[in-house]
């Protein structure tokens, strides 16, 4: 084969990869399948706490259980640290505002979050401060957002100044305490955020959601968001037949920040739930955090789970109230939406929302009206209608069916695009052989250039 065949060769196979990854969005990525469905009621539908997540080992053994009763430190900092540029984004802000958790209440034990949780309330026992979890799940959550440096372990979180107010709804989801009235409860979740906005926070966490909407906890966002408060709330996770389509709430509710799941790499997965009320997406898997009062856990490793990607962009959201003390909550929810790392920034989709948070680009941005995506709660954009997020897939239909069609189109197109190089390497050949032969037989010869001859493409590095 000529030399000049084989760089046409060479840029065909180029030409079919990026044929193949241009046709593949983030939210058409292979992933892997249902995880086991979370535990929770007809009312709300928190993670729930694995306490067989692990403990990864620095010497490559097998990683160790999580144990009740059994302190241990992971010495590595959270791995969504380096994915979303946490340590850039602590240049300019640290969280230091009050962040509300409305869950299953703070352990203040944990050495983590001794000096991060103050007291607050508990709606399931009465007279208690909301600084007890036998569930683990408020307290996994605050850790992502406030955990402070312990000798020996990696852990920190995200608003690493931050103050944790512990709003305790609900005990556990165990089938005793959702049987007794003691599970997750959209009565006492609205009250919640109620007294979390009457006692000065800033960002509320809500790491449950419900498939049904109710009129107090409408009236409890609204009432939250005029006191200056924003709402960060689940998407929703798959229920336990895996189905993962539907809006949540209080989600869905405009004031909130509605927030759903991907992998540790940035894949979507069928664990959670899509919809028109998805926003924002951030890493939900692979969860170093608190646990209970016993040191800490990598929770979530095999599915992502909307609960603590909840945790991280609430986290997020600190940050940058923190860094625009002077905003309002439309004004913190817009940065996060409008600098979410997305292909198209005025396309949404029920998969992702807006994107992928991206906290340094939420703090930096400049409002001047001119970003593409989301409403705008600072300039009215009449003439450019906001479109409906994209439906990438029937609600009907298997995603992983969805996907794999997908990939196949996208594969004939590239192998399209690889015979259609071939085709014009042999022709070029031909076409060169056939001038060599004419110079031979000529008296004079003149030099043309070949308006088909390839280039070597540049390649550039990908942005992680």
């Amino acid at each position: 084969m000529s030399e000049q065949r084989t760089h046409i060769v060479r840029w065909a196979h180029t030409a079919l990869l990026t044929c193949v990854c241009a046709l593949l969005p983030l939210s058409l990525l292979p992933h892997a399948s249902h995880a086991q469905a979370p535990v929770g009621t007809s009312h709300s539908q928190p993670a729930r706490v694995d306490h067989r997540a692990r403990i990864p080992l620095a010497n490559g053994d097998e990683p160790q259980a999580c144990q009740v009763g059994k302190t241990q430190y992971v010495p590595i900092e959270p791995p969504v640290f380096e994915r979303l540029g946490i340590q850039q984004a602590w240049e300019l802000s640290t969280g230091g505002v009050l962040v509300a958790v409305v869950d299953s209440g703070v352990s203040s034990a944990n050495e983590h979050l001794k000096e991060a949780v103050q007291p607050g309330t508990d709606f399931v026992d009465s007279g208690g401060d909301g600084r007890t979890d036998v569930d683990g799940h408020g307290t996994a959550v605050a850790g992502q957002i406030a955990s402070r440096p312990v000798e020996g372990s990696g852990l920190v979180g995200i608003a690493k100044s931050a103050q944790i107010l512990p709003v305790r709804v609900y005990a556990s989801t165990r089938p005793e305490d959702t049987d007794n009235g003691r599970g997750p409860n959209v009565k006492r979740t609205a009250a919640g955020i109620r007294w979390a906005a009457d006692h000065g926070a800033k960002i509320i966490a809500v790491p449950a959601s419900s498939p049904s909407d109710h009129a107090e906890l409408a009236q409890a966002v609204a009432y939250a968001t005029n006191a200056g408060a924003l709402i960060v709330a689940s998407a929703g996770n798959a229920d336990p037949n895996g189905e993962n389509s539907g809006v949540r709430f209080p989600a869905n509710y405009e004031q909130v920040l509605s927030v759903s799941a991907v992998t540790l790499q940035g894949q979507p997965s069928d664990s959670v739930v899509h919809g028109v009320h998805v926003e924002v997406a951030a890493p939900g898997s692979d969860v170093l955090t608190t646990f209970l009062q016993w040191g800490d856990c990598v929770l979530s490793g095999e599915q992502p789970s909307t609960s603590y990607s909840t945790g991280y962009v609430a986290g997020i959201a600190a940050l940058v109230a923190a860094a625009h003390p002077e905003e309002t909550p439309a004004d913190w929810k817009y940065r996060i939406l409008a600098t979410a790392l997305r292909s198209t920034p005025s396309e949404r989709n029920e998969i992702v929302g807006w994107g992928i948070v991206a906290p340094k680009d939420a703090i930096n941005f400049v409002n001047d009206g001119t970003q593409d995506g989301p409403p705008n709660p600072r300039y009215q954009r009449a003439d450019r209608p906001i479109p409906p997020p994209v439906r990438l897939v029937k609600p009907e239909e298997d995603l992983t069916k969805s996907r794999t069609q997908y990939l196949t189109i996208a594969a004939g197109i590239g192998v399209a695009v690889l015979l259609g190089s071939l085709v014009a390497a042999t022709l070029i050949d031909q076409r060169r052989q056939t001038r060599k032969r004419a110079r031979k037989s000529s008296v004079t010869t003149r030099h043309v250039s070949n308006p088909f001859s390839p280039r070597v493409p540049r390649t550039e590095s990908g942005q992680k």
